[in-house]
């Protein structure tokens, strides 16, 4: 086999409608189902680990074209949204200056030591900046 991670193991071409098993072997869509149907077996035909053709994971990568009368029918995807974190400055406030078990967001990371020194510092830093520019103009 060459180096190339987007090789069907079963036909040694580039893979069609590339898919990966939950072992992570990339294989052509229709040379997986072929394999199974052929063997009888579900099970991967590198590690032997058992698959389903169901639980495969499309890859949007190799060759993803559709011929004319081939039909894509890989197992749709499970789609999650994303997780919104920090939502306002305020949360995010409190998050950069360690303060965050005071907020009710618990999706907050707690800051690194060198994150919460850093933000003290800047705050000292803008505080002093705003209080020069007031002594200026006053």
């Amino acid at each position: 086999m060459s180096d190339n991670y987007n090789e069907c193991p079963i036909c040694l071409n580039n893979a069609r409608l590339p898919i990966v098993t939950k072992c992570g072997h990339i294989f052509c869509w229709e040379c997986i189902k072929g394999w199974v149907n052929t063997k009888g077996k579900l099970e991967c035909p590198i590690c032997k680990n058992g698959i389903k053709l169901e639980e495969v994971i499309k890859l949007y990568s190799g060759d993803n074209q559709v011929k004319k009368g081939e039909v894509d029918d890989r197992p749709q995807q499970e789609r999650s949204k994303p997780e919104v974190v920090q939502k306002n400055i305020f949360n995010r406030v409190l998050n950069n200056l360690g303060l965050n078990e005071y907020s009710n967001n618990s999706n907050l990371r707690t800051p690194s030591q060198k994150e919460v020194q850093r933000n003290i510092l800047s705050l000292v830093v803008l505080i002093s900046g705003i209080a020069f520019i007031y002594y200026i103009l006053k």
